[in-house]
């Protein structure tokens, strides 16, 4: 339970908490070690980096709620650690495991399976057969250490959603699949929630299935956002924390938390742990790229977004590590967990900055 006095600090309660955080700014000599993460000189473990930071946000949070459900999405590479002098040999990354409840991967099917549209060349490419095999290891260590694995797919008609869902769970992973990446309305397909059914979950381990809405606004208010939901029967909600531009109140949160048959299931924040967004309540009018220095550039795909340094402690401490961050809020408005975005950051930095 959050106190009363602590719960002053939130950032993420009501919807004037968009002014409320004040960063401190970067020393010297945190700027310069981080400046230029791809400079010669400069030797940072990208993959080690992203895996303290999840531990640090999991560690935090479980501070104040110890059943706390984390969730990392697309992680799942982090799972072995290369041995530095012998790059043949993998070994599990317990302290990282051990700070999870599971994963939310994308399209595992056809990680898994291999891209049933690719030429002969690429099949056969023992770049591409390697990295399938990693996976599945890594699917295996997870699995044999306890961690659940939520399977998120993409399929357009009826019978391609079907053998989606089938498949899914036949390789054991909880499926949801999406008709659109946006993610921004209820599947109208099927009518009944896939493995729906009436047990009530304490814990992620139990899930059968799972909804995920990144964008809400298309529900219209948040009123109809929440009451859209409590009319489904999905185990796991996995939703972003703001409505627009309103962050989710408590009694929101709350109301989630019921299925339409009355039980009680998981409902879980989205929180991106390696971009800054232009629009979230953290961002001051005088950032931008190099100010304050653990932002980096803008994303491709989405210019609102900028990359961030995500080892910098700086940015860190608007993720998570005190009461004015936001985990933080995402605690204090009763969530039940987090799956964390931008979990495959290290990628890009560790290709020297490709897209």
């Amino acid at each position: 339970m959050i106190s009363k006095a602590k719960r002053r600090g939130t950032v993420l309660c009501t919807a004037a908490l968009a002014v409320a955080l004040v960063m401190t700014a970067p020393s010297t000599s945190q700027a310069q070690t981080a400046a230029n993460p791809l400079a010669d000189d400069t030797v940072i473990d990208f993959r080690e980096e992203m895996r303290l930071l999840v531990q640090n946000v999991s560690s935090f949070a479980r501070r104040y709620n110890p059943s706390f459900v984390v969730l990392a999405k697309n992680g799942l590479e982090l799972v072995g650690k290369i041995n530095p002098q012998d790059d043949t040999q993998v070994f599990p990354a317990r302290a990282y495991i051990r700070s999870l409840d599971g994963f939310l991967e994308e399209n595992l099917i056809e990680r898994v399976d291999g891209d049933p549209n690719a030429d002969e060349k690429t099949q056969k490419d023992p770049l591409v057969i390697a990295r399938r095999e990693r996976l599945v290891a890594d699917i295996k260590t997870a699995k044999m250490l306890g961690l659940n694995i939520l399977d998120l797919e993409y399929a357009d008609t009826a019978a391609e959603i079907d053998k989606t869902y089938q498949t899914t769970a036949q390789k054991g992973f909880v499926p949801f699949v999406a008709t659109s990446t946006f993610m921004g309305d209820l599947p109208k397909y099927p009518k009944q929630t896939f493995n729906a059914n009436p047990k009530s979950l304490s814990d992620i381990a139990s899930a059968e299935n799972f909804v995920y809405i990144a964008n809400s606004q298309g529900f219209g208010t948040v009123d109809d956002y929440v009451q859209a939901l409590s009319y489904t029967n999905h185990d796991v909600i996995v939703t972003n924390v703001f409505h627009g531009r309103t962050p989710l109140r408590r009694i929101d949160v709350h109301r989630m938390k019921f299925k339409n048959l009355g039980s009680r299931r998981l409902v879980l924040a989205e929180l991106d742990i390696s971009t800054a967004a232009t629009y979230h309540y953290y961002w001051q009018s005088n950032w931008g790229v190099g100010s304050p220095p653990f932002i980096s550039i803008p994303l491709l795909e989405d210019p609102d977004r900028h990359r961030t340094l995500f080892w910098d402690p700086n940015w860190q401490s608007v993720i998570s590590g005190g009461t004015n961050s936001f985990l933080y809020g995402i605690i204090d408005l009763g969530f039940d967990g987090v799956v964390l975005k931008g979990v495959d950051a290290w990628r890009f930095f560790e290709t020297g900055g490709e897209e």
